[in-house]
């Protein structure tokens, strides 16, 4: 079954029990997850609200974390990109290259870690260890369909019209237009 977490702002109130839960049982040191609750404000009927929104990684289709690992302790596995951590060498390039800093790096162990949304713990029947600790309901497990494909966008005729190059070799660059009785523009010399 293709799952992701799923957050719902409107239970979380950023108790962090999830970062808490995930974090120990990665045996990370406090305050170091593969998942992260962020704080943001909302303004509701003229009211500062606060909210939080759970950050973990996105299982990209086509990774940029596992193009860059000279060791391939990072790659995907079905719909799942997993770390080998037996395999990491520390490099950091993973979390260099991702364009949401998801991976993070364990200071006690030298090695890399990020969310592999408990494949194993899912696999055996039980609930992601941040799902598992939230109090509130806010995280679940939902299954993704897979296939499911955005319709590509089909150029309109406007648009595939403009972007035909000039017939006869004339310049793309657009000329501004001319005022009247005004000379042409001269290009600046090179002086």
């Amino acid at each position: 079954m293709a799952y992701t977490v799923e957050h719902d702002f409107k239970k979380c109130d950023g108790c962090l029990s999830c970062v808490e839960a995930c974090g120990k049982a990665h045996h990370f040191p406090p305050g170091v997850a593969n998942c992260r609750i962020m704080k943001f404000e909302v303004v509701e009927e003229g009211e500062k609200k606060p909210r939080f929104a759970y950050v973990v990684c996105m299982q990209c289709r086509k990774p940029r974390c596992v193009d860059v690992c000279p060791t391939a302790a990072m790659r995907r596995e079905g719909d799942v990109v997993i770390i080998d951590e037996a395999r990491c060498v520390g490099c950091l390039n993973c979390i260099f290259v991702c364009p949401w800093g998801i991976p993070v790096f364990n200071e006690a162990t030298g090695k890399v870690s990020k969310c592999d949304l408990c494949v194993a713990r899912v696999k055996a029947g039980q609930k992601p260890y941040c799902v598992e600790a939230c109090p509130n309901g806010a995280l679940a497990v939902k299954e993704v369909k897979v296939g499911m494909k955005k319709p590509k966008k089909v150029p309109t005729k406007k648009f595939a019209a403009a972007a035909t190059p000039p017939k006869g070799g004339a310049s793309a660059t657009p000329t501004p237009p001319k005022k009247a009785g005004s000379a042409p523009a001269q290009p600046p010399s090179g002086k």
